[in-house]
């Protein structure tokens, strides 16, 4: 997905405009497909189309963008990359931008289908208070966990994701599988979490939902920033002590 090499861009030559633009589509894609899964069709496909959602659309974008930007589509991921060297501080402001920019993007989408539809998924249902994919914990989004659950949940998890992406980008990882281990990756975490907050480890994901929620999804959104991106360092850190990979690409 990336190079390793921490003097140039992921892929080389290719201009910081052109991977935020990457960043800023993959991670639209992402919104639509994933938290739009569960918007729009959850009442069908249920948590397990939910999960495999997230994961698709995250395997078919690290090919489909992988070669210009890496495809994080997730602020804790570029996190990682940014801590490993294997982009600059300038080009992790590109990315961040990018993605929070893009999620918004895609939650308006979202959001237009839905407002024009019969089922307006902005306002509470008969079910509780979850709309709009929200993330979130306790009863202002209909969940049996407390903060206590989220923070351990978004940090763990979220650190696996990371951990996994930066060994795919890792000297000596097969070429062509990373996505596919990505891909796999967040639909196993979004299997085992969905319940406890609606999975975020992604706080572009959790920025896109919130924002056009209606509900009280923004006071809430400070956890899903800080917990994925703590979880972030602690996936870098798990891969520092696995891969002890130096600067300049080798292992040792």
């Amino acid at each position: 997905m990336a190079t390793s090499d921490p003097a140039v861009p992921p892929v080389p030559g290719v201009s910081d405009v052109r991977i935020a633009a990457a960043e800023f589509i993959g991670t639209a894609v992402l919104f639509i497909v994933g938290p739009g899964t569960a918007i729009i069709a959850s009442d069908v496909m249920g948590l397990f189309g939910v999960a495999f959602a997230f994961g698709f659309v995250l395997l078919a974008m690290a090919y489909t963008i992988g070669h210009v930007s890496g495809c994080h589509i997730n602020p804790a991921v570029t996190l990682g990359f940014l801590l490993s060297r294997k982009i600059t501080p300038v080009q992790s402001l590109y990315y961040w931008v990018a993605q929070f920019a893009g999620a918004a993007f895609g939650g308006l989408l979202i959001y237009i289908i839905t407002k024009s539809g019969d089922l307006d998924k902005t306002t509470a249902g008969p079910n509780g208070p979850q709309i709009f994919a929200a993330n979130g914990w306790g009863a202002k989004i209909g969940s049996q966990y407390g903060l206590g659950s989220v923070i351990v949940m978004e940090i763990v998890f979220t650190g696996l994701l990371v951990f996994v992406v930066l060994a795919t980008t890792t000297v000596g990882y097969p070429a062509g599988f990373g996505g596919l281990a990505a891909g796999l990756t967040l639909g196993m975490i979004h299997l085992a979490t969905i319940p406890v907050d609606n999975t975020s480890v992604n706080p572009a994901r959790s920025f896109g939902a919130a924002i056009f929620s209606g509900s009280d999804a923004l006071s809430q959104l400070w956890a899903f920033f800080v917990f994925p991106l703590i979880g972030g360092v602690v996936g870098y850190l798990v891969w520092m002590v696995i891969h002890n990979e130096n600067p300049t690409g080798r292992l040792t």
